[in-house]
């Protein structure tokens, strides 16, 4: 474990190395996907998207929600800053501690509050529910809420760990955090086939499998936390005194106090895919699952080219920021940028030209008919453009927590789901788009966000004013060799018509990875320059 963990702290540690953090986190996210995307085949395989698969969409929403937002990143960008900015080891130990008992029972007491109120809480975020759970089992849904509930206080505790080894530059066991959630869950899935008779019994065995698998994230960051230098009895020792506990006390209290704001800027995403689920309920039965299956499917890009960038820059940001290197600071923002941009918008095109080869090979098997995959291809393709814009918010959110500027943050949070949620009942009313007008309406406002944090990009302190017009000119080359990565995939899709979809969509995904190169050295890009010194730098 603690050769693992230093594995993780060297690919991330130094001035130059947040690209080579960014892809330790890249790799491990790569892996935690595809785990998840073979769960989510498998629940689609399961329950298909029917009134069970509402059901059990609907009560994961809020729990898996608590996962993006304490176990797997917001929480944890919020935390990290205010880890990172104290020098001292064993007071950042001590403070931890406290934050870990008082963190945890607030989030239990939360926990036990939402059990009690399943049932409203379920008919105010999904209207158009069927609570009695497409009259199999009556309460169906009120069920499965219970039981995944258990994961929200497992996912806050797993987030401070996080937030622990992200501020001591420790990737590698966060990283692999999300695949032993995966696994329980897959776990469940298989004791379901095995031993579940109907979709109520299976949908039950997957719940369970996801509080266990919240559980499982937890322990095993905990466990790297406990070995990490100066987080032992010296920490204990300075909390001794009363009057010192009682100072690391007021200061949790007040770190506590301030997280809602924290999380709230970075997780509009979650934010906006719950505000989604509001509209695709009232659409009719199957369009809430529709959508479940098109966000999970985006998840994988998302992680990779988002996620990854804006935990890796965060340490450094702000240590810079602590330090006063504004020049850094500006730089290091800038390379998270560009990177963001570059990634996320060849990623996005690609995703939105396979959508419906995508859904059919991964999603189309079992109980999950044509009529789920047209609505899930059309709810992937109106989720492309989130991708872009929560790649470059995360950077950019990333840089206000370093710099303490959460008010921005805050309120680009807030209007995220409320926008998502207006849109979409505009967009479900004005014609029948489904679930397809929540997923646009949620793409709309995350886009929207990134415009309400890009001025600052321009306030950094003793950094040059952002030279606008490079900034066009790079966005413009980046749209062109995406334009090449899509065209490339669709002609791959259209030359292979009549082979079997597998086939079909490899090829394509082919195309398109081989024509970025391409399109980054029609637009003259750095980054092709980059690579093209460093080939030529290892022949010599």
């Amino acid at each position: 474990m603690p050769a693992a963990c230093e594995s993780g702290r060297q690919g991330a540690g130094g001035k130059g190395g947040l690209l080579p953090a960014a892809a330790l986190l890249g790799g491990c996210t790569m892996l935690s996907r595809l785990l998840g995307l073979a769960r989510d085949a498998v629940m689609a395989w399961l329950l298909g998207a029917g009134p069970v698969a509402d059901a059990l969409t609907a009560a994961m929403r809020l729990p898996h929600m608590a996962r993006r937002m304490l176990a797997e990143g917001s929480l944890s960008m919020s935390l990290t800053a205010q880890l990172a900015r104290r020098g001292n080891r064993r007071e950042a130990a001590a403070l931890r501690r406290a934050l870990a008992r008082r963190l945890g029972g607030v989030l239990l007491a939360g926990a036990c509050l939402l059990g009690f109120c399943a049932d409203p809480l379920l008919r105010l975020l999904a209207p158009g529910l069927d609570l009695s759970g497409g009259g199999t089992d009556a309460g169906l849904p009120g069920q499965l809420f219970r039981l995944c509930l258990p994961y929200i206080p497992a996912a806050g505790l797993a987030g401070l760990c996080m937030a622990v080894l992200h501020a001591r530059r420790h990737f590698l066991i966060p990283a692999l955090s999300p695949l032993l959630f995966n696994i329980c869950v897959l776990a469940a899935a298989g004791v379901a086939v095995c031993w579940c008779s109907g979709q109520a019994d299976t949908a039950r065995a997957l719940a369970l499998g996801m509080s266990g698998g919240g559980l499982a994230q937890w322990l095993l960051q905990r466990l790297a936390v406990e070995r990490l230098p100066g987080d032992g009895a010296g920490a204990a020792r300075l909390a001794a005194s009363p009057a010192r506990r009682a100072a690391i006390s007021r200061r949790a209290w007040r770190l506590l106090a301030g997280l809602p704001g924290g999380i709230l800027g970075a997780a509009a995403p979650q934010l906006a895919m719950l505000a989604a689920m509001c509209p695709a309920s009232l659409a009719g039965p199957g369009h809430m699952a529709s959508l479940y299956y098109a966000e999970r499917l985006l998840e994988l890009p998302l992680g990779l080219v988002g996620a990854c960038l804006g935990m890796a820059s965060l340490p450094r940001l702000s240590e810079c920021a602590r330090e006063g290197q504004w020049e850094e600071f500006a730089r290091l923002r800038g390379l998270a940028l560009r990177w963001a941009v570059r990634l996320s918008l060849p990623a996005a095109v690609g995703l939105a030209v396979v959508s419906r080869p995508l859904v059919t090979c991964l999603l189309g098997h079992g109980a999950f008919d044509a009529n789920a995959i047209h609505w899930t291809a059309w709810a992937v393709l109106a989720y492309a453009p989130c991708l872009p814009a929560c790649a470059v918010s995360r950077c950019l959110l990333a840089a206000c927590h370093a710099r303490g500027e959460r008010r921005r943050a805050v309120w680009a949070g807030l209007f995220v789901p409320l926008f998502t949620l207006g849109a979409g009942l505009l967009f479900l009313s004005a014609g029948e788009l489904g679930g397809v007008g929540a997923a646009a309406a949620a793409s709309l406002a995350l886009c929207l966000q990134t415009l309400l944090l890009a001025p600052g990009r321009v306030t950094v302190p003793g950094a040059h004013t952002s030279q606008w017009r490079n900034a066009v000119r790079f966005c413009c080359g980046q749209l062109a060799a995406a334009a090449l990565v899509g065209l490339a995939a669709w002609a791959a899709l259209c030359l292979t018509e009549g082979l079997a979809t597998g086939l079909r969509l490899a090829l394509a995904v082919a195309a398109g990875a081989l024509a970025w190169p391409c399109g980054l050295w029609l637009v003259r890009d750095e980054a092709w320059r980059s690579l093209r010194q460093g080939f030529r730098r290892r022949q010599s």
